[in-house]
Order: C-alpha cells, then structure tokens, then sequence
C-alpha cells in the first residue's frame, strides 16, 4: 500500500510539473503599453477570452497575461511565486477552500468597493475572497448511449442503479481524481457531509472500477466519446457548452441536493500593479462584467440584476421547481477538510477506494 501510495503522489507530482510548462496567453494592449495585469486562473483561458477582451475595450492600454492551470497546480505555483514574492496579481479558482486557506494564510490583499459590497454576505470573505460565478454542479450522461430507464435523477437512485444493474454501469462511471483535483477534493468533502448517501455511492463507485480524471472537460470527452456513461460531479458551465456542441450529452441536475460552486478571486498582496489588480476585481462583479459572462462564456452569473438560464436567477428557478440547492457559502467552515489530519484521513479512505496497482 505504501509503495501505491508512492506512485500516486509521483503521478501526482508529475502531472503537476506539466500544468507548470502550460505557457500563458498574451494580450497585447490596444494602445501603447503603459502597464501589465498578471492573472492565473483554474477557469479554461477561452471561457475568459470575452471578458479578458472587454477589460480592454476599458483600459486599452493595458497588457494582459492569462495563464490557466488546474486548481492545485495554480495553488503550488502561487505558494512557489510567493516565496519569491513575484506571484500573479489576481488568483482565481473553483476550489474555495484553497482559495480560503492561502488568504487565510496572509496572501491577499483586501479590497473595498461599492460594487463589492453589492455582493451577498456569503460570496465575499473579510473584503478579500469574492466570488463572481454561481455554478451548479451536475450529472452529465450520453443519451445515445445510456437506456431511458438508467438515467437516475438523484444519488438515491444512483446508488440503485449501479447497484442493481453493476455489469451494465461497469468501468462506465467517472468523477474527479480528489489526489489531483483541488475541484474534485472540495466536492467529496461537501458531499461527505451527506452521510445518508456519501458512504453508499463511493462503495459503489469502487466495485465497479470506477474512472477518475483530473479535470471536467476529461470527463466531459469521455462522456462524448462513449468511454463513459455518466460522469458524476461536473462542472454546469463547461458541461452546457459541450451539450451546445455535442446534443447527444444530457444534464442532470440532482433532485436531493445540487452542490453550488463558486469561482473565487482574490488580489495578490505581492501585485506590482494594486490599483489595476482592484479595477479588474471591480470589472468582475461589475453588471457589465457579469453580463458579458453569463452571455458570451455562460459561466453562471453571480450578480442578481442580471437574468437568463446561466446566471444566478436561473438557477434560482432550479430551486423553486424543487431542486434543493446545496450552496458552498466562504466562511472559515471551509478550512475544515485542509486540517492536515483530517485531509490525510480522508485521502486514505478515498484510496481503499481505489483498485489495486497491477502487478508486474
């Protein structure tokens, strides 16, 4: 088990050195140069593409650089920069609770606004964690592929499908890598909390050699292609787009509880460029920043104004048709599952999940 172990946190390590070689994107300003803005984000550089643009119709001459890594990869290389004191001026990130802890660990600066302060109380953290998306997180299936009877609606049913019908859903399943997904990890543990059923479904999950990936567009493809039936916890934004694309994918939306995330931001205390850092902090839970997202990168606004089936409204509605909304609120609550101990703990039980390594 030791030797395993070993293996998975090179695989890991490996895995993360390679999101470190991921080059960023440039933008160039649209007028001559007078300063730079720095960004690393977990969210994919063409969901931002739109927003990055019109930050620049804004202040043209402004240069920015986008670089887009996975949620632990962008935490390593933040704590990595940090050391240097040469980080990224803004952090964004769908796992809060890394968010939580490096602003709790005395990164980030804080930032007072109007249109901050607009925000509810949960999706801003002592004026220096803000959220700026509203993202469900769903089931994803392939209609062609799956039968009409084996689409469950919740983890209940779920759980009797892969337990009732194992050889059809065999090797079928995927959800995230927790050991490689800062994502991933936060959504376990928020399920965790759902004792009745959390238990039930990884037990089931393990025998019938489940899949696991680093990321939501890995399953998304492996949805598409047929590798997968269902993919479990996924991403609502990135999962609509590809249904626009591909109509033979399908959302489920659990009917027990749909787990809510957020995409966190955060300024650097280590920023060369402070006052540009909180411009585009303002940009971003700004009306016409939510907008153009919710429109051009679906990306499921934040900001209550704005109406339409990826902003917050819309999901809202989800809830009044009885679909229970699980909200991850940024609070200290989050820091819960970073304890040492108990993340360790929960690993360990997470890789007696796993199917053991083959032997040579």
């Amino acid at each position: 088990m030791q030797a395993l172990n070993c293996l998975r946190l090179c695989l890991s390590i490996g895995l993360m050195l390679l999101s470190y070689a991921t080059e960023a994107t440039w933008y160039p300003a649209l007028q001559t140069e007078k300063q730079q803005l720095r960004i690393h984000s977990a969210t994919d550089e063409q969901a931002m593409r739109h927003a990055l643009l019109d930050f620049q119709q804004l202040y043209p001459e402004v240069s920015l650089e986008y670089l887009d890594l996975g949620t632990l990869p962008l935490m390593q290389r933040f704590l990595a920069d940090a050391e240097q004191q040469q980080t990224a001026d803004l952090l964004i990130s769908s796992a809060m609770d890394l968010q939580i802890k490096l602003i709790n660990d005395g990164h980030a600066l804080t930032h007072e606004s109007e249109i901050a302060d607009a925000l509810p109380d949960w999706a801003q953290w002592r004026k220096q964690a803000f959220s700026f998306t509203y993202e469900p997180i769903v089931m994803v299936y392939n209609k062609r592929l799956l039968a009409v009877d084996k689409i469950p609606q919740s983890r209940l049913e779920l759980i009797s499908l892969l337990r009732d019908q194992s050889a059809y859903f065999h090797g079928k399943v995927g959800t995230y890598d927790i050991e490689l997904s800062g994502l991933g990890y936060l959504l376990a543990s928020q399920d965790a909390q759902q004792a009745s059923t959390w238990g039930r479904l990884t037990e089931n999950f393990s025998h019938l050699n489940f899949k696991r990936y680093a990321n939501t567009q890995e399953m998304l493809d492996a949805v598409r292609s047929g590798e997968l039936l269902l993919a479990y916890n996924v991403l609502g934004s990135y999962a609509q787009s590809e249904i626009n694309k591909h109509p033979d994918l399908a959302i489920i939306f659990p009917s027990d509880y749909t787990l809510v995330v957020s995409r966190v931001a955060f300024i650097s205390k280590y920023t060369q460029n402070p006052k540009l850092a909180h411009q585009f902090m303002d940009y971003l839970l700004s009306q016409r920043g939510q907008q153009l997202l919710a429109e051009q990168a679906r990306l499921y606004s934040l900001h209550p104004a704005i109406s339409g089936e990826a902003t917050y409204q819309g999901i809202q509605k989800l809830s009044r048709e009885r679909v229970p909304l699980k909200v991850i609120k940024l609070s200290p609550a989050l820091l819960t599952y970073q304890d040492q101990l108990k993340k360790r703990s929960f690993l360990e039980e997470w890789q007696k999940l796993l199917p053991p390594a083959p032997q040579p």
